[in-house]
């Protein structure tokens, strides 16, 4: 079934690359709402960005085919939707901490020095300000919680405040279970809110990434189809 994706992309093209000021709720409920049901799926998604992918199709009712049509790929990796979201294919990239809602999409991109394969992640509610900031702590910046969906062999941290659904135990006696769940990546702004860098957990000593050493677009799909 592909109307949706020929709307999709008839639609997107006339949609400009500006920043929301403000967030809806939900940004695209046909991807928020489908992230949940596959979560609780036994089948194993084998990374962030084939678990996006799933959720596209889950969503919009398409396949492999709508999926290349839209991406350039049946299978897109985190490099392909990088690639796809920095030309602005089909998305609205949001710049903003404020502006990012559920059902947006943060892709990181791969690099080749240190080698790092990319990743992808779908959120699942708006950005939370961090009361206070924890380290490693960058002057004028602010820092926020942002709720993520993904598909991950490494966890996003183990504590209560922002926990990792597939870390089970205390920290330090506590097991990981690879695969899809829920959990927060933090991310960081300057003080009018603009989007900088990130780190892979909202913990204490989590490592900091520059955008220019690890770049990444938040992402709106435009328009959001209906299922």
């Amino acid at each position: 079934m592909l109307s949706n994706v020929a709307r999709l992309l008839m639609a997107s093209a006339a949609v400009s690359l500006v920043a929301f000021g403000s967030a809806p709720a939900d940004a695209c409920p046909a991807i928020s709402s489908t992230v949940s049901a596959l979560i609780a799926d036994t089948t194993p998604v084998a990374s962030g960005a084939v678990f996006f992918t799933a959720v596209q199709k889950a969503a919009f009712g398409v396949d492999s085919s709508g999926i290349a049509l839209l991406w350039g790929s049946t299978s897109p990796n985190s490099g392909q939707y990088y690639t796809n979201f920095s030309a602005g294919n089909h998305v609205t990239k949001i710049t903003t901490a404020t502006g990012i809602a559920a059902g947006d999409v943060l892709v990181i991109s791969p690099t080749s020095s240190p080698s790092y394969s990319g990743h992808t992640a779908i959120v699942t509610g708006a950005a939370t300000l961090l009361s206070t900031a924890i380290n490693p702590v960058h002057t004028d910046t602010k820092q926020w919680a942002l709720p993520i969906a993904d598909s991950t062999t490494s966890v996003h941290g183990c504590g209560t405040t922002y926990p990792d659904s597939r870390w089970s135990g205390t920290c330090s006696g506590g097991t990981f279970t690879p695969g899809e769940g829920t959990a927060y990546m933090r991310i960081y702004s300057d003080l009018a809110d603009n989007l900088l860098g990130f780190s892979w957990s909202v913990t204490s000593g989590a490592t900091y990434y520059e955008p220019a050493t690890r770049p990444y677009i938040v992402g709106r799909l435009t328009p959001c189809p209906l299922p």
